[in-house]
């Protein structure tokens, strides 16, 4: 195919899909441009689900729009369902692939798959072109806007937009468990803690059950914290396994647990621009997992016959590079809940930080009465006129990046550029 389009979006995690399909629905020419062989990005390959709950006092979604149309069509196939804590975002990983799929091509998207960006072409203040490596080889492909939803800012990067990238939160390898009586294991919880003040536990349409609890090192009274000391006083879990551990279940997988763990130890703290940690990560990650496996058979009721049935094919990474924008959002913007003009998302979730240790770990709650606004100006890179930069790479500061970052954020500031360009592409 070789054409000029009116945009390019490098990357087809949420962000990207939701630009693509935004701009396309405004009759623009789009290429969609994604390095792995699915859509989705962190929802999808990394396995990151549920959303994390974005909600204001009456349990509304701050953001709406694609996000909630997404997981609406979700819900019809039982794919998808909403906590009672109002938060719409429980969906199934697999399920959302083929989701993304058919709206971009309803939507007229043009899409290349294993198709790996590997530089830019700069005119003064514009890009020209990008270059990718795939199937055909070295390929040059134009267009009139582009925008950055890479996860790691690498079009701007290429471009020469400037950047922050010295600190990090940590890393996280995903993995889930099939063939889990959730019945019987949902009945334990109930049993050492029912109070439910750690865990949630809810039956939604008597047939997905809605189950989450956690465990990490601080002690916080967590009911699992006696079940992590005794693993690793027996030898099944090191101390590092039990630093973070997290679980949900999964809409339309009825049997299956989704682990948003474990935190990939390292004696020194890993970067996620450099090759050679991300690859001491997928390895470390998946030694961890193991040994989080046999925990779970040993010590939990209703994991007795379960058995890992998926690892996420890439790593949950949570920050890397933050571009230097028009704006940069502040934890003060933050928590003062200041609102903008132009804004690009509504958000409240917390600053939170996934330290490489504990006295890095950070969770500062906000106020559900308010929230505050991520402004547009935060996804224009200074000096270049035809670029944006959506999702966790945006303009902002370390502490603002961990509250801005998550998916229903994503998807709005996604639809937010997407529009964005639309509009310079009409004028």
């Amino acid at each position: 195919m070789n054409k000029k389009w009116d945009l390019i979006v490098a990357g087809g995690g949420l962000s990207g899909v939701s630009a693509a399909i935004t701009a396309a629905k405004k009759e623009c020419k789009v290429l969609l441009i994604e390095k792995l062989g699915f859509l989705g990005g962190c929802a999808t390959a990394s396995l990151v689900t549920p959303m994390m709950n974005n909600c204001d006092t009456s349990k509304t979604p701050l953001n709406n729009g694609l996000y909630l149309e997404i997981l609406e069509k979700l819900m019809k196939t039982k794919d998808s369902a909403v906590h009672s804590n109002g938060n719409p975002g429980w969906f199934n990983p697999e399920s959302m692939k083929f989701l993304l799929d058919d709206l971009c091509q309803e939507n007229g998207v043009d899409i290349l798959f294993d198709t790996m960006l590997v530089g830019a072409k700069r005119d003064n203040e514009f890009i020209v072109s990008v270059n990718c490596m795939n199937k055909a080889g070295l390929q040059q492909y134009e267009a009139d806007f582009f925008i950055d939803a890479t996860g790691d800012a690498d079009l701007a990067t290429y471009a020469g937009v400037p950047f922050e990238a010295k600190e990090h939160q940590s890393l996280t390898l995903r993995f889930n468990m099939d063939n889990v009586n959730l019945y019987k294991f949902s009945q334990w919880l109930t049993d050492i803690e029912p109070e439910m003040l750690f865990s949630s536990i809810e039956y939604n349409d008597f047939e997905t059950i809605l189950l989450t609890t956690a465990h990490t090192s601080e002690n916080l009274g967590w009911k699992l914290r006696p079940y992590f000391n005794i693993a690793v006083r027996d030898g099944i879990l090191k101390a590092e396994d039990a630093e973070y551990f997290q679980i949900f279940t999964i809409p339309g997988q009825k049997n299956a647990i989704s682990f948003n763990c474990p935190r990939i130890y390292s004696p020194k703290p890993l970067d996620p621009l450099n090759p050679w940690d991300i690859s001491y990560a997928y390895i470390q990650g998946r030694k961890q997992i193991k040994r989080l496996e046999k925990f779970c058979k040993t010590y939990l009721p209703g994991f007795e016959e379960s058995y890992i049935c998926q690892v996420a094919s890439s790593l949950g990474i949570r920050d890397s590079r933050r571009i230097e924008g028009v704006y940069k959002l502040t934890e003060e913007d933050i928590l003062i809940g200041k609102k903008f003009k132009n804004s690009a998302a509504k958000s409240n979730y917390p600053i939170d930080i996934h330290g490489n240790n504990k006295s890095e770990n950070r969770l500062i709650e906000l106020s559900k009465d308010n929230y505050y606004d991520i402004p547009i100006e935060s996804l224009i890179p200074k000096g270049i006129s035809n670029l944006m930069v959506v999702g966790k790479c945006i303009s902002a500061t370390f502490k603002a990046q961990s509250s801005a970052r998550i998916q229903p954020n994503c998807i709005a500031m996604g639809e937010s550029a997407g529009n964005y360009c639309a509009e310079r592409i009409k004028n």
